[in-house]
């Protein structure tokens, strides 16, 4: 070490800080999970310390503890936050041609997005092609409960990582058609698995329709979703196993570009 870095280290280190990134370095590299015991086995770190940075990083969503096997894990949110950081940009270049596409042969309203914690966050849109259409800032956050992006992307998810997102999130009630119950939930992230893509029956807004389709990455993790929203009227429940496919197919073409290779 420099001695420019030893100076660094000595004037401005924040020692718990140091800690917590060391705790996240070292689960990065045991994805099944450490417990706060073999934690404190490798680290150099106090039983106290280990102990009260965990649980704050738990209660902040950056890790996830299993009650049963007491293991701690990255939580999605820590990878969620790397997709944003470094290819967020790049699924975006990857997807916008495919995007425009999507958009040419349906005529209604893209949306990509991906899932940061209990919500979910829209990174790029390509509007309709009619007057009359649906358009939201990019950044807009949305419900995992009641959009084709929270359901297509937890529906690929592990059971029990969906869990553990699940149990921060609100059932609120938005219509008449909003699920408010956790296992009718989990219920449908099984239709969509079977289906390969997932439905908003004006779950969010009355009155609007959403059909989305998850996107993967090289490992098979869903990293993201693509989907297309419309009025009732344009989009209605007769069409929406023909355009799910549809939809599926091109989302499955920017999984191919993100090295996903189709089981």
């Amino acid at each position: 070490m420099t001695q420019e870095k030893e100076d660094l280290k000595s004037n401005y280190n924040v020692p718990n800080l140091e800690r917590g990134l060391q705790i996240i370095e070292l689960l990065a590299i045991h994805p099944k999970g450490l417990t706060l015991s073999e934690i404190l086995q490798t680290l150099d770190v106090t039983k106290s310390s280990a102990f009260r940075i965990t649980n704050t990083l738990i209660f902040k969503n950056y890790l996830q503890k299993n009650e049963t096997t007491k293991k701690i894990t990255l939580s999605r949110k820590m990878l969620t936050l790397g997709i944003s950081s470094m290819n967020e940009q790049s699924i975006v270049e990857l997807s916008i041609d495919i995007m425009r596409a999507l958009r040419d042969e349906l005529k209604e309203s893209v949306m990509l997005g991906v899932v940061l914690g209990n919500s979910g966050t829209i990174l790029e849109q390509v509007s309709s092609s009619y007057p009359v259409k649906l358009f939201v800032e990019l950044g807009t956050r949305f419900h995992l409960h009641s959009s084709v992006g929270g359901k297509s992307i937890l529906a690929f998810l592990p059971d029990e990582e969906v869990d553990a997102i699940l149990s921060s999130v609100k059932f609120e009630k938005f219509t008449k058609n909003t699920i408010t119950s956790k296992k009718e939930f989990k219920e449908q992230l099984k239709t969509v698995r079977e289906l390969g893509y997932a439905i908003d029956n004006g779950e969010d807004i009355q009155g609007i329709h959403c059909i989305g389709a998850p996107v993967f990455n090289e490992q098979g993790t869903p990293v993201a979703c693509l989907w297309i929203t419309a009025p009732h009227g344009r989009l209605p429940h007769s069409e929406f196993e023909e355009k799910g496919k549809i939809i599926a197919k091109y989302a499955l073409e920017i999984s191919t570009k993100l090295g996903y290779i189709e089981r």
